[in-house]
């Protein structure tokens, strides 16, 4: 929460991801608001209720509202459908998630909407959306103006370096992306098809396929999801751990309390589920693995830029957090380069990575370095404090 009129005033940092919502003040080191982009219509229920009449009046008969948003959506997963607004384009919906969680920062009626926006976005942001937050962020709700930062440039900035390779693992998208020395390139960037979502699922799919899986054990998305956050691992050598494993190594060996007291041995998934990052095919995807994908971006710069650009590959996203996947990329990379540059590459993975991008965008409004590019809304002027800063 702001502790003054004075920083009530100051800048806000907003990234809208597929899976997060980040909100907060711009020099500070975290952001106030982290919520999942998902919302439930209260009128669509997963199940009818003809058996039970009057069900839905039990479970929601102290919400006033037609949508319920982030946390608060959540807690009804397993009775409303789960929506991804992000992923729907829903703008509506956005803006009243927006709204919701803007009070939570308890700004001072006279200072609300007085903020100027640093809004995070990624190379292949289209144009469309970008036109769609003037209208919800200038027009609708009024704000003096708005900066589109890419998050790029952001992630670098947490890393105190100029070039680098960003490998953004999302939860619906993994994209892979240079810059060397503050400048791009369009060739050398891709989006790779296989995110943290496709592991998740893939992790259920193993889940279920277990030979001694009982036809009681319920799991789903949801509780594959976290099994996968918190057991997950990546090795050198999977095949030779695996083999061990069927061998009788208990190394890896997990007991799971699920939600229904019932328990889930787990060992092997937690070295498979990482696999498909290396080998699409896994799951059916017809692609190039990571470390290929990567090497190309990287080559699509000039030769003598190459080393600088290997050893500064840079993770960040929530995907990115399965342990050993920093490691094992690296060791992948070498069959893509010469054996003059395979000691040079370095592949970074900080800690905090899943919230780089808001947190390199504070990093870079406290060196005063977002002076330019802003947007502003003309029905009101520039804010005073982004002139004092450009004077």
């Amino acid at each position: 929460m702001a502790s003054s009129n004075k920083s009530q005033e100051c800048p806000l940092i907003l990234e809208i991801g597929s899976h997060s919502f980040r909100l907060g003040w711009a020099g500070d080191d975290f952001p106030d608001i982290i919520a999942p982009t998902v919302y439930v219509d209260i009128s669509d229920f997963l199940f009818t209720s003809d058996v039970i009449e009057g069900l839905e009046e039990i479970y929601l008969q102290n919400i006033k509202q037609e949508y319920l948003v982030g946390h608060a959506a959540l807690k009804y997963q397993h009775i409303l459908k789960l929506h991804e607004f992000k992923k729907e384009n829903n703008y509506n919906v956005l803006l009243k998630f927006f709204n919701y969680y803007y009070q939570q920062l308890e700004i001072e009626e006279q200072f609300r909407f007085r903020q100027p926006l640093i809004i995070l976005t990624s190379f292949n942001t289209p144009d469309l959306e970008k036109e769609k937050y003037k209208e919800i962020f200038l027009d609708s709700l009024g704000f003096p103006a708005l900066l589109f930062l890419s998050d790029n440039q952001a992630i670098l900035s947490t890393m105190q370096k100029t070039s680098g390779v960003i490998v953004n693992i999302g939860e619906n998208s993994t994209l892979i992306s240079t810059i060397f020395h503050g400048f791009t390139n369009v060739m050398a960037k891709d989006i790779f098809p296989i995110s943290s979502k496709d592991l998740t699922n893939y992790m259920l799919n193993l889940l279920i396929s277990k030979k001694y899986f009982e036809e009681t054990l319920y799991v789903d998305e949801m509780i594959a999801k976290e099994i996968k956050e918190r057991y997950s691992l990546c090795t050198l050598s999977p095949k030779k751990e695996i083999k061990k494993i069927k061998e009788g190594l208990t190394k890896y060996d997990r007991e799971i309390t699920l939600p229904n007291n019932l328990k889930l041995n787990i060992n092997i998934e937690r070295i498979q589920v990482s696999e498909p990052l290396f080998d699409p095919k896994i799951i059916h995807v017809d692609y190039m693995s990571l470390a290929e994908a990567v090497s190309k971006v990287i080559k699509a710069w000039d030769r003598e830029n190459w080393e600088e650009l290997i050893s500064n590959i840079i993770f960040a996203g929530g995907g990115s957090l399965i342990p050993g996947l920093a490691e094992r990329l690296k060791n992948e990379l070498k069959n893509f380069f010469s054996e003059k540059l395979q000691d040079k590459i370095n592949v970074i993975a900080p800690s905090g990575r899943e919230n780089m991008g808001w947190i390199g965008a504070s990093i870079l409004y406290s060196k005063e370095q977002l002076n330019k590019g802003w947007i502003e809304n003309p029905k009101h002027g520039r804010d005073a404090s982004i002139e004092e800063k450009e004077e």
